[in-house]
C-alpha cells in the first residue's frame, strides 16, 4: 500500500504472520560479511504543530497537552546472557537519560505503554531530543501526540558512565535494554534527583542502525517486549561506504583505540574517518541542523564495532523467533543501509505477529535530522504504536 505525506511517498508493506519458518540450518547457511553504522534515530517532525488548532488543520492527532521530560537513570550490569557470544566486563554501571512524554500520563503511577528508544554509533540521546534547532525534538513530538519515550545514553555515551571500550558489545548491551525494560516495567529506577518512577504495563524496543541490531538481539534473547522498531538498520544489505567505515573503526581500534575525552577510559574509536560524517549521514538536513549535529557526534566504544558483524549471523538464525508485531523503518537515500535494505530486512521476520514495513524516499541515515522529515510521516509510527499498546 502506498500512502502520500507532503512530498513524500510513503510505501507501507504489510506481511502476515507465517506459521511455517525456515529451519535453524537454512538461515545458518547464509553467509553475511556485515558490517553496520550506529546513530540512533526514528522519527522527526521538522514543523511539528504546537497548538491543537495547528494539529487539526495538518489532519494528525498531535495535541496541545503539557510535556514532562523526566531524568531519570538505570543501574544495570554489563552482562551478556543473550544469544551472541562476546565479551564484558560484568561491572556495575549507571545509565541515564529522560522519560518524555505527556505531563497527565507521567503524573500516574501506571502508564499503559512506552517506546525505549536506542541509539546507534556515533551519536547519543541527543539523536531523539535534538534541541539544537526548534521543532527536531524527536521525543517532544512524540509526546504532543501521546506518545511516551525513553530516550537514553547508552553506556559509553553522554551522561552515562564509560567502561574500557573493549568491555561492551552488542550481547550486553542487549542485556542491558532487557534490564531496562524490567525496570521501566517495575518502577524500579532513579527519577532524578527525588520523585515518583512510573511503572509501564507496556513496553516497545525501538533502535536507530546499529542499536536496531542491538533491539533484534534483546528480541529475540529475552522475549519480554510487547514490539520491536527497527529503524535504519538491514541484516543484508550494506554499502562499501560503510564497510570502509567499520575498516576505519577497526585500524583505530587495533592499535589501542582513543580515550575518551583525551584522558578517560581507553578502547574507543570514530565510525569511519570525520571528513566523511556528512555524507554518510545526511541528504535534506538542513545547513545549520547538520553543522550543529556533527558537533555532537562521538566516538564509539571498540567492542561495539568489533561485535556488531559476527552478530549478523546470529540475527539470520534467531530474527524469525521474534512473535511481537513489528515495525521497519527505512530512509530511500540511506548512504550505510541503502534500498532495498528495508523491505529485505522485514522479510526476515516470518515468525511475527505482524509485520509493517516504511520507506521514506528522499531521507538519508540520519533519519530524526532529515528536514525531508516532515510531521506527517509521524503518523504511520503513532498508528502503529497505538495499535500495540491496546493490544
Amino acid at each position: 500500500m502506498s500512502l502520500s505525506f507532503g512530498e513524500q511517498r510513503v510505501r507501507i508493506r504489510f506481511i502476515p504472520k507465517k506459521r511455517l519458518r525456515p529451519s535453524r540450518s537454512a538461515l545458518a547457511a547464509v553467509a553475511v560479511v556485515a558490517l553496520l553504522l550506529g546513530t540512533p534515530s526514528v522519527v522527526n517532525a521538522a514543523t511539528a504543530p504546537t497548538s491543537a488548532t495547528a494539529a487539526n488543520q495538518n489532519g494528525s492527532s498531535m495535541k496541545a497537552d503539557a510535556v514532562t521530560s523526566l531524568p531519570v537513570s538505570f543501574e544495570v550490569e554489563n552482562v551478556n546472557r543473550s544469544k551472541v557470544a562476546c565479551a564484558s566486563d560484568g561491572a556495575t554501571y549507571t545509565v541515564r537519560g529522560h522519560i518524555v512524554g505527556p505531563t497527565k500520563e507521567l503524573r500516574r503511577e501506571t502508564v499503559n505503554g512506552a517506546t525505549l528508544y536506542l541509539h546507534g554509533l556515533s551519536f547519543g540521546e541527543f539523536f531523539w531530543d535534538f534541541n539544537q534547532a526548534q521543532n527536531y525534538d524527536f521525543a517532544t513530538n512524540q509526546a504532543k501526540a501521546g506518545q511516551v519515550s525513553v530516550v537514553i545514553d547508552r553506556l559509553g555515551y553522554g551522561s552515562s558512565d564509560k567502561p574500557e571500550g573493549n568491555s561492551i558489545c552488542v550481547g550486553s548491551r542487549a542485556d542491558i535494554a532487557h534490564q531496562i525494560v524490567l525496570k521501566l516495567r517495575a518502577g524500579s529506577y532513579q527519577v532524578n534527583p527525588s520523585g515518583q518512577a512510573p511503572e509501564f504495563s507496556r513496553i516497545v524496543l525501538a533502535g536507530h542502525s546499529y542499536g536496531g541490531q542491538i533491539a533484534q538481539v534483546a528480541a529475540y534473547s529475552f522475549g519480554d517486549i510487547d514490539g520491536l522498531i527497527v529503524i535504519g538498520y538491514a541484516d543484508r544489505v550494506q554499502s562499501q561506504l560503510l564497510r570502509d567505515n567499520a575498516a576505519y573503526a577497526a585500524t583505530v581500534c587495533a592499535s589501542g583505540g582513543l580515550r575518551v575525552g583525551g584522558a578517560g577510559p581507553a578502547g574507543y574509536a570514530p565510525f569511519g574517518a570525520p571528513e566523511g560524517a556528512a555524507a554518510a549521514l545526511f541528504n535534506s538536513a538542513e545547513p545549520t541542523v547538520q553543522s550543529a549535529a556533527l558537533q555532537l557526534l562521538t566516538i564509539d566504544p571498540c567492542g561495539d564495532t568489533a561485535s556488531f558483524a559476527p552478530a549478523v549471523a546470529v540475527d539470520l538464525v534467531n530474527v524469525p523467533s521474534i512473535e511481537v508485531p513489528v515495525l521497519i523503518i527505512a530512509g530511500g537515500s540511506d548512504a550505510l543501509f541503502p534500498a532495498p535494505g528495508g523491505p529485505d530486512q522485514a522479510s526476515l521476520f516470518t515468525g511475527a505477529a505482524s509485520v509493517d514495513q516504511v520507506t521514506l524516499p528522499t531521507v538519508a541515515h540520519a533519519i530524526t535530522l532529515e528536514h525531508a522529515y516532515a510531521p506527517s510521516v509521524l503518523r504511520p509510527l503513532n498508528d502503529w504504536l497505538q495499535k500495540v499498546f491496546r493490544r
